[in-house]
């Protein structure tokens, strides 16, 4: 069964978010495992590419974004629309509401920030999960 956590920041920014789902990333990637990022919408796809590129000059995380034909598929992809049918592993979810095709993925990340909006979707997407039984781990990293 799928295994959800939460991470919650202290920040409100969505550029803190990005950032600190770079840094997931550059962990999850390290361990080997095969990393979905599901963006709302392209533009914020595209952003999250860049600072993939950019957030840390001794790092390289190979990566594209879904539909890419000039890249070939990547270990760690980004997209907004459906779901990579080649990705089951790791989800990182970005998006309100929760793709209903998060539950073919062994893990789901959910990054929240202190942001209402995000705040509340990110309620309705842990009650959501609780409800139907799925093991929730919920991190504060606020300090």
């Amino acid at each position: 069964m799928t295994t959800i956590d939460f991470y919650i920041l202290g920040q409100t920014q969505t550029t803190d978010r990005h950032r600190f789902v770079c840094n997931l990333v550059s962990k999850v990637y390290g361990e080997g495992r095969n990393i979905y990022i599901h963006t709302s919408n392209q533009d914020d796809a595209k952003q999250l590419d860049q600072l993939l590129w950019s957030f840390k000059g001794e790092a390289f995380i190979p990566h594209n974004i879904i539909g890419d034909a000039e890249q070939p598929q990547a270990q760690v992809q980004i997209g907004w629309g459906e779901h990579p049918d080649h990705h089951h592993d790791v989800l990182i979810n970005l998006s309100s509401p929760q793709p209903n095709f998060f539950s073919r993925f062994d893990r789901v990340l959910e990054v929240v920030i202190q942001d209402e909006v995000v705040l509340t979707q990110t309620r309705q997407h842990y009650k959501f999960y609780k409800e139907r039984g799925y093991q929730v781990t919920y991190r504060d990293l606020r300090v």
